[in-house]
């Protein structure tokens, strides 16, 4: 029988603790080295699957890239709500246009590739231009005369580094769309401006997308259910799909009755909100459901969000029982 897969959804404790797990301080280029180094070793020790980079070297999953590119100013900010939850950020502005990313992504997966053992798959995770959209106050019309403006303008820099990921020799890019769920009402048109995203990747390149209800603070801040999203869904030319599961309020499985998804599912069993670790038997009770719609070689199993915000040591504990769940299943 084939064993189920398993993966983190992306973000990785640092080894320090960090006081504001929204707002990280910056590293230098050595500083995320180590970081990457550490972390890939990290996941692979534990037996994972599929690793990342771990992203830690983000300050957080916006900030990262609103700090690398010309056209965003980090001077003046501006205080933005989001959701229902009370959930405040500050953003930058858009100044100018967008334009000459400085991520170094490319650089971030060939660390990862090189320390993690052949036998894991290391994949790159980015945050989807809706993201950025959201988390940037637009003070350019003239540039960019509407949010869909701005959106490709975040997804053409995030092509253009994109494509030295992929020449570095990466093969499975995942994006991460949390804001589908915050402003269901732009899910069309940011599926479709990052499917345009997608088609510029080279057609050997395994795509997913993670699209979750936040996380910040081991939080949820947004409640849109999976179902109202099925047109955005349909949109995206996806080989991997990444949905909390175990925690939401209503049944996940009611999505495949309305989206006829062929690609594979990476289902959220392990609550990365919570510090209880998962036995075996809880995680095969949320597994069972998922198997009345995927056979088992499309079930990825993950947990609903990233780890992030966790403790490094509840987050080992977790992926421990995740890793055994799928050597005992």
């Amino acid at each position: 029988m084939t064993r189920f897969r398993n993966t983190v959804v992306g973000s990785y404790p640092r080894p320090n603790v960090v006081e504001d797990t929204m707002k990280k301080p910056s590293l230098e280029r050595a500083e995320i080295d180590e970081l990457i180094r550490w972390a890939a070793k990290d996941q692979a020790d534990l037996g994972l699957d599929v690793i990342t980079d771990g992203e830690a070297y983000r300050e957080n999953m916006y900030y990262f890239y609103q700090r690398r590119v010309d056209g965003v100013t980090f001077d003046d900010m501006s205080l933005q709500s989001f959701g229902t939850t009370g959930f405040e950020i500050e953003c930058p502005r858009v100044i100018g246009a967008i334009e000459n990313p400085r991520f170094e992504l490319a650089r971030n997966w060939q660390l990862a590739r090189e320390t993690a053992p052949a036998t894991a798959r290391v994949k790159q995770t980015v945050t989807g231009p809706h993201v950025l959209t959201r988390f940037s106050v637009n003070e350019r019309p003239d540039l960019y005369p509407d949010d869909q403006a701005l959106c490709r303008a975040w997804a053409n820099v995030l092509a253009e580094e994109l494509q030295e990921v992929v020449a570095a020799g990466c093969d499975y890019v995942q994006f991460d769309e949390p804001m589908w769920t915050e402003s269901p009402e732009q899910s069309e048109w940011a599926a479709k401006i990052l499917d345009e995203l997608i088609a510029t990747l080279p057609d050997h390149v395994r795509v997913a997308l993670h699209v979750c209800g936040g996380n910040p603070r081991r939080k949820r801040v947004y409640f849109t259910k999976y179902t109202d999203l099925v047109p955005a869904f349909s949109t995206v030319s996806i080989d991997e799909v990444s949905l909390e599961h175990c925690t939401l309020g209503y049944d996940l499985m009611e999505l495949w009755k309305v989206w006829p998804f062929e690609g594979d599912l990476a289902l959220g069993v392990i609550d990365q909100r919570s510090d209880e670790i998962e036995t075996t038997d809880v995680i095969r009770a949320r597994v069972e459901p998922a198997l009345e719609h995927f056979p088992r070689e499309r079930l990825i199993l993950t947990s609903e969000c990233g780890f992030g915000h966790v403790p490094l040591e509840i987050t080992r504990a977790k992926l421990n029982a995740l890793v055994q769940a799928c050597r005992e299943l």
